[in-house]
């Protein structure tokens, strides 16, 4: 699958832990066998021993890139097993403007902004959880207050294969039931471009009402 530019991702596990441990593993193995432990079969297969074995006589460079070259297979069997999402780490990316908003703001000021951005997966482990091909959106209203129900939401279209539609964002704070005022939107691979939209109203009685912004944005 092609990424685009907007995009970076990192590596599926950390390769250098991952090598490590099956490094250590596969010497362990080695020093059974050479002391002459019985065993059914060889715990380090013959052409990962030998690897290992010829990186050894070349360079402690040569090792560290095979300890590496181990970690990283190791990591994709591991998240294939486990079923994992797939690994990596994002950025946000940012809607054009700010949008307007009326009805609340700062020092008693009837007018503020909202600042919205989406952020593209794959973003695993760290929050916020995002899959591949999709997009989270969010909204941040230049309003200090609790969020008590959430009216935005985001009419958006992948240009490349024309799907598209408008969602809600209407995820909340578990236990608290506090709206986050975001969603994560399976958009496909590719631009899509979006429009934020909405109301936010708050626990104070104050309503943020936000008008139209848009972006694009690589998914």
């Amino acid at each position: 699958m092609s990424r685009l530019p907007g995009k970076t991702l990192a590596r599926r596990i950390p390769a250098a832990i991952a090598g490590t441990a099956a490094v250590v593993a596969l010497t362990a193995g080695s020093a059974m066998i050479n002391a002459g432990t019985a065993a059914a079969e060889p715990v380090v297969p013959e052409g990962i021993a030998a690897l290992i074995a010829q990186a050894a006589a070349i360079s402690p460079e040569a090792s560290a890139a095979v300890q590496q070259l181990i970690g990283t297979a190791g990591a994709d069997q591991i998240t294939a097993a486990l079923d994992l999402p797939d690994i990596g780490v994002t950025k946000p990316q940012s809607f054009m403007y700010p949008a307007p908003t009326v009805g609340c703001g700062v020092a008693g000021e009837p007018v503020t902004v909202t600042l919205s951005s989406a952020q593209a997966g794959p973003n695993f482990p760290l929050p916020p959880w995002v899959e591949a091909d999709h997009l989270r959106f969010q909204a941040i209203p230049g309003y200090v207050g609790i969020p008590k129900t959430s009216g935005l939401s985001v009419a958006w279209i992948n240009i490349g294969t024309f799907k598209g539609g408008i969602v809600p964002l209407d995820e909340k704070l578990p236990v608290l039931d506090t709206p986050l005022l975001s969603k994560v939107v399976d958009t496909g691979d590719g631009k899509v471009f979006a429009a934020l939209f909405g109301n936010v109203d708050y626990a104070d009685g104050k309503t943020c009402i936000v008008l139209p912004t848009v972006g694009a944005f690589d998914a």
